[in-house]
């Protein structure tokens, strides 16, 4: 099945979007298969979960790739994968790519809207436009931009 959660590195290759938050999650920290399925579980609210069969696979690859590794075997031959030098330059060349991913979100973000957005189409349009701005604005900015937020948020609560 083809993807749009692509992202590109420097190479020119594609990465979906689980195996950067792989690399992502790893660069904290080592972990094991299992607890990168916890921690996807946690950030979807529990949402979603990744299978096994989803998960292992990308971290077979990306071993292959040698952009991540084995740190040790834990009990009951648990593996606790690390991230490579190789795996930090990739992730960081995925990161400094991120205004071109944040513009391909975008592209699809009306296909979302069509299908997700319900009555209030025009309005959700609205927060994502507010959010693309908010990515691309310099971080000098963040308190000006904090304090319009926080004005909207009371006056949206008062319309409530």
């Amino acid at each position: 099945m083809a993807t749009i959660w692509k992202f590109k590195e420097d190479s020119g290759r594609g990465r979906g979007l689980l195996a950067i938050f792989i690399l992502h999650s790893l660069n904290k920290k080592p972990k094991s298969g299992y607890d990168l399925l916890k921690e996807i579980n946690e950030k979807t609210s529990g949402a979603w979960t990744p299978s096994k069969g989803t998960i292992y696979p990308i971290l077979k690859q990306l071993e292959n790739e040698k952009l991540i590794k084995v740190l040790s075997v834990g009990k009951r031959s648990k593996n606790i994968f690390e991230l490579t030098a190789k795996g930090k330059k990739t992730l960081y060349d995925i990161k400094r790519l991120r205004k071109e991913s944040m513009e391909r979100f975008f592209q699809f973000r009306n296909l979302f809207l069509d299908v997700f957005g319900g009555e209030n189409k025009s309005t959700k349009r609205l927060i994502f436009e507010i959010n693309a701005l908010i990515q691309n604005m310099p971080s000098k900015r963040n308190k000006g931009v904090a304090k319009i937020l926080e004005k909207c948020l009371s006056d949206l609560k008062k319309v409530q």
